[in-house]
């Protein structure tokens, strides 16, 4: 029980409306370079998730307005950063792995944009599956294009924004039952893996000691949702759905700021040989 009032009081320190804002802002910068190619690319890997996650929640708390604001704010980021990726001429190269993103898109939101039931949800889930590896693909070739250890902590720590968006997917559709038979175990792989990747990021030579603040803060956050996952906390079903959703927001926050802060790294390196 006092792990449950320790994330009842985490949500009331951080208020959720307004980390959901933080996790969907884009960054905005006067220029466009690879450090910002490689954070948008990898937030589109996160999108797939987040998409997925929110149709779903929309099914089960059809009444809460969140849901929907969530999804429909997702979908338009999607849509928009793969407009600005298409337009970035130095990636041109792997160009052709973006339009394979693009395919994928186009299948996955035909059927975001259906009516909420159980059976589209499972087709969502089942296409959120294909769209990530995809995304990823894409994002791997930027980071090989970039050519710069920098370049991979900005994958990585975007590929964590993603694992805590597909965490809180696989919990919330194996709680309405579109997850299949699979849906346990990858829960807890993704989390085995978002601890193993945080581990990495933290022994980085390249971290700042403010970079470094951030990857605790998501650790400690990680070992509240790990708890709810575990079945610690003794709360309504309602309310645990809130707890685990609302704590893998925050995680998404912090890498979303992290990766930021990476991109920065990389960015100054690109200006700095030209």
């Amino acid at each position: 029980m006092k792990y449950a009032f320790a994330l009842i009081l985490l949500f009331g320190l951080f208020p959720l409306n307004s980390s959901v804002i933080a996790a969907e802002a884009t960054p905005t910068h006067t220029g466009f370079n690879m450090g910002d190619a490689i954070n948008m690319a990898g937030r589109q890997r996160m999108l797939s998730q987040r998409i997925t996650q929110a149709y779903i929640l929309r099914g089960i708390q059809p009444q809460s307005e969140k849901h929907q604001q969530v999804f429909q704010r997702s979908m338009a980021e999607f849509e928009r950063n793969l407009g600005q990726l298409l337009a970035f001429e130095p990636a041109a190269p792997v160009r052709s792995t973006l339009k394979r993103v693009q395919n994928e898109w186009q299948a996955f939101a035909a059927i975001a944009r259906q009516p909420v039931n159980k059976f589209n949800a499972a087709e969502l889930f089942k296409h959120s599956n294909t769209l990530l590896p995809a995304a990823h693909t894409y994002v791997m070739r930027l980071q090989a294009l970039a050519n710069h250890s920098s370049a991979e902590l900005v994958n990585v720590s975007g590929r964590q924004r993603m694992l805590s968006q597909r965490i809180a997917k696989n919990y919330v559709a194996q709680f309405w039952g579109v997850a299949g038979s699979e849906g346990t175990k990858l829960l807890y792989e993704d989390l085995a893996e978002f601890e193993q990747m945080l581990a990495f990021l933290l022994q980085s030579p390249l971290n700042t000691p403010e970079i470094t603040r951030n990857l605790r803060k998501t650790q400690g956050h990680l070992n509240y949702a790990s708890r709810g996952f575990d079945g610690e906390m003794h709360m309504s079903e309602a309310r645990q759905i809130h707890v685990v959703t609302g704590t893998t927001d925050i995680m998404l926050r912090n890498m979303n700021v992290v990766t930021g802060q990476y991109a920065e790294l990389l960015n100054a390196v690109e200006i700095a040989s030209r």
